[in-house]
């Protein structure tokens, strides 16, 4: 009689552990990113995952234009969404001031920076003496400029007055990419510093692909260019680890599709659908250029925690003062 109500206790515990099992595996996850190179890798998955959104285990989507990113930042700590895109400086300024609410699980973007220009240009210290126009002020793409510019021995000017000196260059900062190529056309013999797809989209008003910035950073530095991260709430993680691998292997997934060259038409179709390019042909030629990855794992946390540590040291206050700590970095394994 024991032996059997031991054996009855046993499969109940068994169905109750499956079915916790069972519900945290449908867990819905809510996924906000930026209509920019950061968002570009999760076109697949959120096309896919509109078949699902009302069922459990489904992904639903919300893309935040670029200047919403502070929306974003507020939105990834009070659960409106449980996973973010979000450029690398931010991830860390955002567990630093949360005190540690956030946790990044991925790293979806390298270098997604050009020089663009209508004249020849051999290395960044051709640059001296000129004016780059540029977005991301207090973000990635400062910082980066920052670097490579100190690096070469040659210094930033911030505002049109100020005479430049024989190692200056005149970087001058703008809301959006639309804006920077606006005064780029205005100013001659001028350059500008664009990420895709907006280089892109200079290509097509008269204006080349004169530099890779990941290049002129590959030179001076030998930790990876990170430029964009995913990060969960970290409460949602906590309860959910196994929704968090499955929403990853399917990010994945999408960034494979999204890269690979025979989906080049229907990929870029879905980047114009989703609003983060304006036209197919150019969102063909963007995606060649936006390094668009899913790293996990010892991977991603390798090359986080190098690029954290070059900002830095340029900037603290760019990653909110200091680096972050350890519980920063999740461990997830997609296979």
């Amino acid at each position: 009689m024991l032996k059997r109500i031991l054996a009855i206790i046993l499969v109940v515990a068994a169905i109750f552990a499956l079915a916790a099992c069972s519900k945290e595996e449908d867990t819905q996850i809510k996924v906000g990113v930026l209509k920019g190179p950061t968002g570009m890798g999760a076109v697949k998955v959120a096309k896919d995952s509109v078949a699902t959104a009302s069922e459990p285990d489904g992904f639903s989507f919300t893309f935040y234009e670029t200047a919403n990113v502070a929306q974003l930042n507020s939105d990834i700590l009070n659960g409106t969404v449980d996973i973010a895109a979000l450029p690398i400086n931010a991830c860390a300024a955002l567990f630093n001031k949360s005190e540690g609410k956030i946790e990044v699980i991925a790293t979806n973007a390298l270098g997604v920076l050009s020089i663009v220009g209508s004249s020849d240009v051999a290395s960044i210290t051709d640059l001296k003496g000129k004016t780059v126009h540029t977005t991301g002020k207090a973000s990635t793409p400062e910082y980066i400029i920052n670097y490579i510019l100190a690096e070469n021995g040659m210094n930033a000017v911030n505002d049109l007055t100020t005479p430049l000196d024989a190692n200056g260059v005149r970087v001058i900062y703008h809301a959006d990419g639309n804006t920077a190529i606006a005064a780029m056309k205005l100013d001659n013999g001028s350059f500008a510093m664009l990420p895709e797809p907006a280089a892109t989209v200079a290509t097509t008003q008269g204006f080349k692909i004169c530099l890779s910035v990941t290049d002129e950073w590959d030179k001076v530095c030998d930790t990876k260019l990170v430029q964009g991260c995913l990060v969960v709430n970290k409460a949602f993680a906590d309860k959910h680890p196994k929704a968090i691998e499955r929403f990853l292997k399917a990010y994945k997934d999408s960034v494979d599709y999204v890269n690979a060259d025979e989906n080049s038409d229907d990929a870029a179709a879905l980047l114009v659908e989703y609003g983060i390019v304006p036209k197919a042909p150019i969102a063909k030629q963007a995606i060649k250029r936006a390094n668009i990855v899913c790293e996990v794992g010892r991977t991603m946390k390798k090359d986080v925690e190098g690029m954290l540590k070059v900002l830095h040291a340029a900037n603290p206050a760019s990653i909110g003062g200091k680096l972050p700590e350890k519980a920063f970095y999740g461990n997830y394994d997609i296979g």
